[in-house]
């Protein structure tokens, strides 16, 4: 029986070798992973924690320790994305630096018509992955996420969200944005309903669900989405449990937990993180408090 092999980004993985047996923790540097096994073993599945480094859990489909009806079992582990949009702007590679633990950096694209706030673009991103290994979470609020986002994914983003509420052609961009090597993510305001999007969660690799007014970083959470981030994990469990859930604003030690446990697995902090005197100790609390949710 040859070795399982799993195939990456940057080419073919080694289960055994690289990665362990299944349930335990390795380090990943191909980015994204599908997997197979032999035919009398079934497919075996592992997701890293970034979309070019970090932690995978392995697990047979259908495998304990993940939520009911998941098929990837625990690989779908409490992942943290700090926004940048709460550092200082003048050292964003130190705030990149300060963070080493973090499984993504949470970029804040505005433009200053789709939200009322203008911050960083392009330029900007392609400078901060020359100075950063961790792998960039672009979320793009602006007006025309049709014509921009590929390019953030071709300059080298691990994802690129967009917004459902500004792109005219959803489909063909998210389709893009997977072409050119990055993950796919649809974010909806608090008071967009998730149910019309449901039949777009086979196009996307994660859903982003806005948890305050976008444009500005440390307001208030909003309870009001709590019930609609259990819709949505209903909605994505129902459709296989690929699809990761990101929750976005006012995220803190003390709202992380009701949020894991309405089914959010990725999130974005900010003031809780860059407001800290140690801000990988805040990523580190913040993961322990979500893993208890």
């Amino acid at each position: 029986m040859g070795p399982r092999k799993m195939c990456g980004i940057s080419g073919w993985v080694d289960v055994e070798r690289d990665l362990g047996e299944p349930g335990s923790v390795a380090q990943i540097t191909t980015g994204t992973m599908a997997c197979r096994g032999p035919d009398d073993e079934g497919l075996w599945l592992a997701a890293p924690v970034g979309a070019g480094r970090g932690r995978a859990v392995l697990d047979r489909p259908g495998g304990g320790g993940g939520r009911p009806g998941n098929r990837l079992g625990r690989t779908m582990a409490v992942q943290i994305s700090p926004s940048i949009l709460s550092a200082d702007f003048a050292r964003l590679a130190e705030a990149a630096a300060a963070v080493p633990n973090a499984d993504w950096l949470h970029v804040d694209v505005m433009d200053n018509h789709f939200v009322p706030n203008l911050t960083l673009g392009l330029p900007v991103v392609e400078s901060l992955l020359k100075a950063t290994p961790t792998p960039l979470d672009c979320h793009l609020m602006i007006e025309d996420p049709d014509r921009w986002a590929p390019a953030y994914a071709e300059a080298g983003a691990g994802g690129v969200t967009i917004h459902a509420e500004a792109a005219k052609a959803p489909v063909r961009t998210l389709r893009q944005i997977r072409a050119a090597g990055a993950r796919a993510g649809l974010a909806l305001n608090p008071a967009t309903p998730v149910e019309p999007y449901e039949d777009l969660l086979g196009e996307v690799d994660m859903l982003l669900l806005m948890t305050v007014e976008p444009g500005f970083g440390g307001q208030r959470f909003l309870n009001v989405v709590l019930p609609k981030i259990r819709r949505a994990r209903t909605l994505i469990d129902r459709h296989g449990g690929r699809v990761w859930l990101q929750v976005d604003g006012g995220v803190s030690a003390e709202t992380i937990e009701r949020c894991a446990e309405a089914g959010a697995d990725v999130f974005v902090a900010g003031n809780a993180v860059y407001g800290n005197d140690d801000p990988a100790a805040a990523v580190d609390e913040l993961r322990a408090l979500a893993e208890k949710g």
